[in-house]
């Protein structure tokens, strides 16, 4: 694998499948709909809060325990979002408050910002994006399986939850097994596609 292909945001070693960075996210966070939308926009608030003040601060950090720094900035970003959420919807807040809680965690077993040090604050800012996002699509994107089908049901955050089935029609979905046979599929699937794209760019 090229160096072009090992630094790739998706099919890269480092991309949230490559790595598996975030599983646990995954399941906690896409058993709604709603739920996923929130952490999307939590994981995007995280890294580009964490990401800026390590780029404008980072010449002050200390060289022994920037990983303790890091989850500090990342988890007082992480905080600064629940109060908002909660200003907005209490209920809400609480009941998102442990998977917000883990994305401070992923931030730093991604290790972004080891490979973002040598970029200006333009490439910071949308590498961080760009990182947040595909994995708040992948949350995203599991959610709109596991809660029509699981639940029946379709949530949305300002709306009450819409059901189309009295009866939920794949149950198993709802637990964390289901999730994760779900999350093995996608990975299945995207593997194979990877080492696709590695053989072509290979020949």
């Amino acid at each position: 694998m090229n160096v072009q292909m090992e630094s790739h945001l998706f099919w890269g070693k480092n991309s949230p499948l490559g790595s598996l960075t975030g599983a646990a996210l995954l399941i906690v966070a896409s058993g709604r709909i709603v739920f996923a939308i929130i952490c999307s926009l939590a994981l995007v608030w995280v890294y580009g809060f964490t990401l800026t003040a390590a780029k404008l601060g980072g010449e002050y950090f200390p060289r022994w325990g920037r990983n303790a720094v890091f989850l500090f900035i990342s988890s007082l970003a992480a905080g600064i979002f629940l109060i908002l959420l909660w200003i907005l919807n209490p209920v809400m807040a609480m009941e998102s408050s442990f998977f917000v809680f883990l994305v401070p965690v992923v931030f730093i077993a991604s290790g972004i910002y080891n490979r973002t040090l040598e970029y200006d604050m333009g490439e910071v800012i949308s590498q961080a994006m760009a990182e947040a996002l595909i994995l708040g699509v992948l949350v995203l994107g599991l959610s709109l399986v596991r809660e029509p089908l699981g639940f029946g049901s379709i949530s949305f955050p300002g709306f009450d939850i819409i059901r189309f089935a009295k009866n939920e029609p794949l149950r198993f979905l709802q637990a964390s097994s289901g999730a994760l046979i779900i999350l093995g599929y996608v990975i299945a699937v995207y593997r194979h596609f990877r080492n696709e794209i590695t053989r072509s760019e290979d020949d």
